[in-house]
């Protein structure tokens, strides 16, 4: 399937607006038959191992091991807890049934290099805007040049966790991204008290002071339905300290006419991780990625860049 294909399949509901939040649910047509897991449905079933490559590891990578007879999708931004030191995904995956590869991360807890058990765990917190969207410019770049490189610009992800740790005043000596977490999670969990789930929602686009800050949907509204409060809180970090009263919504035309504009864009097409092909674009400070396998669009996310591109 191609972008042109997928956002015109896309209907676009009307905005949830909270704490400078503009977030607008984007419809699908109903439930589809898949044939794969997500990773916290893997994990539930004792179905994945993911460790360090080696007893000595490597930050920018990853060993992951399918033990089941499906095949396991993971999306940019999830987070693992464990092993050396915590990690995110750098690009969206799909891992077939019983296959073991090397997967590309990066760290999000700058302060520890030493086991904290030898496998990873599923975290509830998904990678925090900011650090999502500058590892996704980089990892574009990185992509363009080499092809298969698939690293981030590690230093930025660290400032970002860094920056997050400070601003939430959080209790962390390692630096990790699941701390600042912890010391938002009561201003975040408000967000999900005023911004609800809506009936076959497969994404949402939300927008930060008038200006589309990220898209994001998934193929179908079981999978979105796994991610919607983790990316909720994702977002709301970004604004949560500021007590917004007014938030500035932008036209739903507007939002419409960027998503159409989506298909028309010219995009780079790289093999995906595991299986699949690895869809990314750029246009107007925004960076886009999306995994299509078997002419399925399992996910699909465009983001903005720092902060200074929304004024």
């Amino acid at each position: 399937m191609n972008l042109e294909q997928a956002m015109a399949g896309i209907k676009v509901g009307e905005a949830m607006v909270y704490g400078g939040l503009a977030v607008f649910p984007l419809i699908g047509d109903g439930e589809r038959q898949r044939d794969y897991l997500t990773l916290n449905e893997a994990f539930q079933k004792e179905g994945v191992r993911i460790s360090e490559v080696s007893e000595g590891g490597s930050v920018p990578e990853l060993r992951f091991k399918n033990l089941l007879d499906q095949d396991i999708f993971v999306a940019d931004g999830e987070t693992l807890i464990g092993a050396k030191q915590n990690r995110v995904l750098n690009s969206s995956i799909y891992v077939k049934a019983h296959d073991e590869i090397v997967i590309p991360v990066s760290c999000v807890e700058q302060g520890r290099w030493r086991y904290s058990q030898r496998e990873f765990r599923a975290s509830e917190n998904h990678e925090f805007l900011r650090s999502r969207a500058a590892k996704m410019e980089s990892v574009a770049v990185r992509l363009q040049m080499t092809g298969t490189d698939r690293r981030s610009d590690q230093g930025a992800v660290w400032d970002a966790m860094s920056m997050m740790c400070d601003e939430f005043k959080a209790d962390a000596p390692t630096r990790a991204m699941d701390d600042a977490y912890k010391a938002a999670r009561p201003s975040l969990d408000e967000y999900l008290k005023h911004l609800h789930l809506q009936p076959n929602q497969v994404g949402m686009a939300v927008a930060i002071d008038g200006k589309t800050a990220g898209v994001e949907f998934f193929e179908s509204p079981t999978v979105f339905g796994q991610f919607f409060e983790k990316l909720t809180r994702a977002y709301a970090a970004e604004v949560v300290l500021e007590n917004r009263i007014a938030t500035v919504v932008p036209d739903k035309a507007a939002l419409e006419h960027l998503l159409a504009r989506i298909g028309r864009e010219r995009c780079e097409e790289y093999p995906a991780v595991g299986g699949g092909r690895e869809i990314r674009f750029g246009f107007g400070g925004l960076t886009g990625a999306a995994l299509d396998v078997d002419d399925r669009l399992l996910h699909f996310v465009l983001l903005r860049g720092g902060r200074r591109n929304r004024h």
